[in-house]
């Protein structure tokens, strides 16, 4: 019997103690220390917001091995369609725009250089290009416009008479290395 008032006694201690951690916790839930319903639906609504942007940087990774390709065969179309390989095809280029624009190319000098890329050398080209103003206009737009990738550096006027103006023109182009 001894043993049977011993355990009821225990029972008794662990079914009051529990009862006191289940009084506590419910005080301090409705007490004004717990957060009130409206802060835990703020912070829902926080962490649903978070999940949300969490879900949206996810997304944009997703396929990025397809991704990937396409970028490398969109450079390998830019480097076909846009970089020439010769020297002779900028100076035709420039020639064509020349002669659609009217003004008359001085001569050039080309200055080659590595351009730190794999595969690509970078050429600079001091021109000096004479004709009217709207000519010279034309010339410096048909070049930006030419379809291979010709990126004007620098342009100084040299001289002006008459309405007929000199200009100098520094032309950077990267070229295929062959």
């Amino acid at each position: 019997m001894r043993n049977i008032r011993e355990a009821r006694l225990r029972f008794a201690v662990i079914v009051a103690f529990l009862s006191a951690v289940c009084l506590g916790a419910a005080c301090f839930l409705l007490s004004p220390i717990g957060a009130s319903p409206r802060a835990r639906r703020q912070e829902l609504e926080h962490l649903r917001a978070e999940l949300r942007a969490k879900a949206l940087e996810a997304q944009a990774s997703r396929g990025i091995d397809q991704k990937v390709m396409v970028a490398k065969d969109q450079v390998a179309e830019f480097y076909k369609e846009r970089l020439p390989s010769s020297y002779a095809f900028v100076s035709e280029e420039l020639g064509k725009v020349a002669a659609a624009t009217g003004v008359s190319l001085g001569a050039g000098r080309y200055h080659a250089e590595p351009s730190g890329a794999t595969g690509l050398q970078r050429l600079h080209i001091d021109i000096a290009i004479t004709g009217d103003y709207v000519q010279a206009v034309k010339f410096i737009n048909g070049v930006e416009r030419e379809k291979t990738f010709f990126l004007i550096d620098t342009i100084a006027l040299a001289q002006q008479h008459g309405g007929v103006v000199q200009l100098q023109i520094g032309i950077d182009v990267l070229l295929k290395e062959s």
